[in-house]
């Protein structure tokens, strides 16, 4: 089966999956849906130095320290942006 990482858009947190995650699970996928520094409940490490590239280091660190590789991206809104850049770093 397949492994999905799952980034969420700006404001949210990696609980906005939290419906679609058990369905992908159920058809023997796997799935990590992580939430992104500084953002909902990792809102204390928000800093004027949070950003899209420390957002885009959160999924890659999380590739990294999974050792996840062919995994399917999706993004949802700023996810997008996210999911872009990660792909191109990984190139």
């Amino acid at each position: 089966m397949s492994t999905f990482v799952l980034v969420h858009g700006g404001w949210h947190g990696g609980w906005c999956w939290q419906k679609v995650t058990p369905f992908l699970e159920a058809a023997g996928h796997e799935v990590y849906a992580p939430t992104l520094t500084g953002l909902a409940e990792r809102a204390a490490e928000l800093s004027p130095d949070i950003g899209l590239d420390t957002h885009i280091q959160d999924v890659v660190g999380l590739l990294q320290e999974k050792n996840l590789h062919g995994v399917i991206l999706v993004g949802q809104s700023y996810g997008g942006m996210i999911i872009t850049s990660v792909d191109d770093t990984l190139q």
